[in-house]
């Protein structure tokens, strides 16, 4: 390389950086807000002390056949979930679950544990209480829509 060719980069470099200065600033202003929250010094540990150790098989992972297969196939499903997710009652509905999950995973051991046979009498007797009826409401209702969206895969 000449000292020519050097300088055409220098000139097309420098006219690149006055024709886009704005965007040039903002990645600046964005890196500034990274860095103040921390995040450059942990993408710079990441890089410097987990990566190299790790970068084969990184690699190796996200570059095998398998792996590549994986993702095409996963595409349709990613979009269909974020469908999913974008219609306000279904996220609320997921919301409601997730945040609450530790109480109904108590709720579902403690039913399990200590659990004696249930009489026909003590079953009626559970489906006067409210809640029990609405979640038993809700899952036939979300069986027989499951149901019909399953006799549309057929």
């Amino acid at each position: 390389m000449n000292g020519n060719d050097d300088l055409l980069k220098d000139n097309e470099l420098e006219s690149a950086l006055e024709n886009n200065m704005d965007v040039v600033l903002a990645f600046l202003r964005l890196m500034e807000r990274l860095k103040a929250a921390g995040l450059v010094e942990a993408l710079d540990y990441i890089s410097s002390d987990v990566i190299p150790d790790n970068l084969a098989f990184f690699a190796r992972a996200f570059t095998s056949k398998d792996m590549l297969e994986t993702i095409s196939k996963s595409g349709n499903t990613l979009i269909s979930a974020l469908f999913l997710l974008s219609n306000r009652e279904m996220s609320d509905m997921i919301k409601a679950i997730s945040f609450n999950g530790q109480g109904i995973a108590e709720a579902v051991r403690e039913g399990a544990s200590g659990s004696r046979p249930l009489s026909v009498l003590k079953i009626m007797g559970m489906l006067k209480d409210p809640e029990v009826a609405a979640g038993l409401n809700a899952m036939i209702s979300g069986l027989k829509a499951f149901g019909n969206v399953l006799k549309k895969l057929d």
